[in-house]
């Protein structure tokens, strides 16, 4: 059989819907006989691999111990190529891949490289970081793994291959290699997919790898970095405040804050599931006919005339039900979320797994400027509490019980903020689920405009800091 050209080693654990796409995506290149695919799988207990090490047997499989560049370096062992490419799972190479590729070899100073990332998404937060990353390895000759490193195979073995690090195996790869020879890193995308920006926040997600990237310069050690970056959101059992049990018949109570929504408030009302218990319309000093039209459609009615969405708020949990197997929703007027949906919110609460579950929008059809301030937010939560949120939805439930150990007191724009800081530093179990999003009616009081949401995102980074400066205050 005549050696492949290029070896492509994909480091997989637990995988394998990315992994299925991908091996179907490079099926052409595999039967022409100058591609060569090595799947180094991370977890050998994993069975789900099974089924697609039958319907792709021209792949070569090797277990290998857990680690990305343990994974890699067992890859590359195996494999027989000219040139080896270190593929990501969640990755897809462009069609030009291979003629790139033929290129560098036909120019012996190329010792390796990698190519220009693209993330598969229409955010504008994705072309801002693709335009930063573009800048970082112009100037500073530094792509990260992500981006398909391609390396001779001989000289692979020359510089040892991948060190064993828990992180930052990527940079230390890099570094060495372009210290042997020339990198080159030709215009040909590879589009990787952008879960993990949308899990993690895209400004959070940015921002660690930077902050990654310069401790490691710093000498930092990758074991620390590495135990700061995998490490979970805080979820406890909840022993300390919440008696956790499953509350298959708890009233729930819908509470909507309103403030001139007469457009939308009798859709929202009609969607909202016939089984829940009560709900609740807030109407926050309107000027139209809110009211009347909630009250038609058969809701009740309370009255704050001061404005403030925590206002609002508050004042709806002054109505509902105080019991402690009550499960509390708190439900925008606009119509940009599904009332539907609540029935997933409600699940883990009910089943007894979580304490409060938050709607995850994902940046479904928001203005950019809200999403970015909303990015912003959510990264300083996380990195101050050490959190991992991914939004600050307002569609969202919550035990009545661990509402009110949470002392809730914001009453503009910074309650979801105060809520998600003090449900973690009260030991809650939060679950984030994904819910849709559409174009709400009428026009937004924050997100609306430019200016409004300038001033929702300074309200809201005064109450992150108001409550990261009080925080010894709560917890003594």
């Amino acid at each position: 059989m005549p050696t492949p050209f290029v070896s492509i080693v994909i480091p997989v654990r637990r995988d394998t819907s990315e992994l299925s796409a991908l091996l179907e995506s490079l099926r052409f290149d595999i039967t022409s006989g100058r591609v060569e695919v090595v799947v180094a799988n991370g977890d050998a207990a994993d069975e789900s691999t099974m089924r697609l090490r039958a319907t792709h047997p021209v792949v070569q499989w090797i277990d290998s111990e857990p680690g990305r560049g343990r994974q890699m370096n067992t890859g590359a062992g195996a494999a027989s190529g000219r040139w080896l490419l270190f593929l990501h799972a969640d990755a897809r190479l462009d069609e030009q891949w291979l003629t790139a590729l033929e290129k560098a070899d036909g120019s012996p100073a190329i010792v390796g490289g990698a190519f220009r990332l693209e993330i598969v998404s229409s955010s504008v937060m994705a072309r801002l970081i693709e335009v930063g990353v573009s800048a970082r390895v112009r100037w500073l000759r530094l792509p990260y793994g992500d981006q398909a490193f391609f390396v001779r195979h001989d000289v692979f073995e020359m510089i040892g291959g991948y060190q064993p690090l828990p992180l930052m195996e990527d940079v230390d790869f890099i570094r060495r290699l372009g210290c042997v020879g020339e990198l080159w890193f030709p215009s040909v995308p590879v589009r990787v997919s952008a879960r993990r920006w949308q899990h993690d926040g895209w400004v959070w997600r940015t921002v660690s790898n930077v902050s990654l990237t310069v401790l490691y310069f710093l000498r930092v050690s990758p074991l620390w970095l590495a135990r700061w970056y995998y490490m979970p959101a805080p979820q406890t059992d909840g022993v300390r405040l919440v008696t956790r049990v499953p509350l298959p018949n708890g009233r729930v109570s819908v509470i909507v804050p309103a403030l001139n929504e007469e457009e939308s408030i009798a859709d929202v009302l009609s969607e909202i599931p016939n089984w829940i218990d009560d709900v609740i319309v807030v109407d926050n000093g309107s000027t139209d006919a809110t009211a009347a039209r909630a009250r038609k459609a058969g809701a009740t009615i309370v009255t704050e005339p001061r404005l403030g969405y925590g206002r609002a708020c508050l004042a709806g949990m002054h109505t509902v039900s105080s019991a402690k197997d009550a499960i509390v929703v708190f439900l925008d007027a606009d119509r940009s979320d599904f009332p539907e949906e609540m029935i997933a919110l409600l699940e883990p609460i009910r089943s007894g797994v979580a304490d409060f579950v938050i709607g995850d929008r994902s940046g479904e059809a928001r203005p950019w400027h809200a999403r970015v301030g909303t990015d912003v937010c959510v990264w300083l939560v996380n990195w101050l509490w050490g959190t991992r949120y991914r939004d600050l939805g307002p569609f969202r439930a919550i035990r009545r019980c661990a509402l009110d150990q949470l002392a809730m007191r914001d009453q503009t724009w910074g309650w979801t903020l105060e809520m998600q800081v003090k449900a973690a530093e009260e030991g809650l179990v939060v679950h984030e689920i994904p819910v849709r999003q559409r174009a709400r009616i009428g026009k937004s009081k924050i997100s609306g405009t430019v200016s409004g949401s300038v001033r929702a995102g300074v309200r809201m980074l005064y109450t992150i800091l108001s409550l990261w400066w009080t925080r010894r205050t709560r917890l003594a």
